[in-house]
């Protein structure tokens, strides 16, 4: 891997992880879903500080270059975590969907019970 690469690498992982810290302080992110970010900054540092290691990786594996691997492992672990958000996203529609069900019999039923009082 070059160093160009590896500077680069390292430099992004720092930056986003810069950035995560920044939006803990100002409470736009949960921390549970900084653990994530944390962690695959962390990996990301490392390839960039040992790059020995992930040359041997890629050699084992049959990769042409350990760049290519790199990319590989990144868009691997992005589309993993695009499904988990995926999953979570439908999980939270259905529960919108479930509670405005629920607000709209309430009014319903608080709209039926004025009209049988004035009755």
């Amino acid at each position: 891997m070059s160093i160009y690469i590896r500077i680069l690498l390292i430099i992004g992982a720092c930056s986003l992880l810069l950035f995560m810290l920044k939006k803990i302080r100002q409470s736009k992110l949960k921390i549970e879903y900084v653990v994530f970010w944390f962690c695959f900054s962390s990996i990301l540092v490392l390839m960039g500080i040992f790059p020995n290691i992930v040359a041997k990786v890629s050699a084992i594996l049959g990769f042409q270059s350990p760049v290519n691997m790199v990319f590989l492992i990144i868009i691997f672990i992005l589309i993993v975590k695009l499904f988990f958000n995926t999953i979570q996203i439908s999980a939270l529609e259905n529960k919108v969907d479930s509670l405005a069900q629920q607000i709209a019999i309430d009014r319903k039923m608080d709209h039926d019970v004025k009209n049988n009082e004035e009755n």
